[in-house]
């Protein structure tokens, strides 16, 4: 059923590009290739490694750490960040986890079968099963990692420091965990896509709208009226961000931690977006990060990177 939703969405890839919305069907058959943690950002490179850079890494005396097992991380198709230990998904359905390992979030579980999708929370991780199951592991708090039982199958996950959302396969969001937080979905929503900010979220409906709920303190969850068609939704600490069908990276609410300087006109096939630090990824795979914090060594992407922006069938760019 999770291979079924994949095709459903190529379907909808390829209606996009018969009517000449090449960089949305680009953004709409793409994998998580780019994300950033408090201190860390990550790309998958064009070679299938993965590439990080920004702050030296967070180790405390005493504290589990996971080094990051370079040499072996190979045929990689997907990254995830959490707030200090990241995931990686390879083509083969192995998970890969590496950093802070102070609640054994990187103790990927060893009888864990072949995986298709991966989300970090602060300090939780989760993964879809090739059959579409939902395993969690680590921080148990709030019970975000306590997977409902009668959970349909699921096509994706997402994650934040207290929630875990679940997207089924027939299009229902599904969150656990959270406490006084939990960020209970809009009832009757339907959707192709979910991610989680600090305390509020964002869904894509089949149309191509956003949904936005939770609090709303910078103006996170006022969803411009005037948006066109989204293929792809992110969301940051107070701030919230669609890429359109067009290409466009809309981005609105912020206060304080809303990324400064991303130029007009700019066009991207992906966004990713987890504490502050914005990236994107142009048509032709270059990564570009804004941050509200000046001198932000997240931002200083190395200059040679270079993502994979579109299947081996199907050229990169804008026609």
């Amino acid at each position: 059923m999770h291979h079924g939703y994949r095709f459903a969405r190529l379907l909808q890839a390829d209606d996009l590009d018969e009517k000449g919305y090449r960089l949305a069907a680009q953004a709409l058959r793409f994998e998580t290739v780019v994300a950033c943690g408090y201190r860390r950002a990550l790309a998958v490179a064009a070679d299938g490694r993965v590439v990080d850079w920004g702050r030296p890494p967070y180790r405390t005396q005493g504290w589990p750490y996971v080094r990051k097992p370079a040499r072996s991380l190979r045929n990689v198709r997907a990254v995830s960040a959490g707030e200090e230990h990241y995931l990686a998904l390879t083509g083969d359905g192995r998970v890969v986890a590496w950093g802070d390992n102070y609640v054994r979030q990187c103790n990927v579980p060893a009888d864990l079968p072949p995986v298709e999708a991966v989300a970090a929370g602060a300090y939780h991780s989760l993964a879809v099963t090739a059959d579409g199951r939902v395993v969690a592991w680590r921080d148990k708090s709030y019970g975000k990692c306590a997977v409902p039982p009668d959970l349909p199958p699921v096509a994706a996950v997402a994650a934040n420091h207290a929630c875990s959302f679940a997207l089924t396969t027939d299009g229902d969001v599904v969150v656990w965990g959270g406490g006084s937080e939990k960020l209970e979905p809009p009832a009757g929503l339907k959707a192709v896509a979910v991610a989680a900010g600090c305390r509020h979220a964002l869904a894509l409906t089949p149309g191509g709208r956003v949904v936005a709920w939770g609090e709303n303190e910078s103006g996170e969850c006022d969803v411009p009226p005037d948006l066109p068609p989204v293929v792809s939704v992110t969301a940051g600490p107070g701030y919230s961000v669609a890429l359109t069908v067009t290409g466009d990276v809309v981005v609105w609410g912020g206060g304080k931690w809303l990324p400064r300087g991303v130029p007009p006109g700019l066009k991207a096939v992906a966004v990713a977006a987890y504490w502050i630090p914005l990236l994107v990824v142009t048509p032709e795979g270059r990564v570009m990060v804004w941050s509200d914090e000046a001198g932000d060594p997240r931002c200083a992407v190395p200059p040679d990177l270079t993502v994979r922006v579109a299947p081996s069938d199907m050229p990169a760019g804008n026609t």
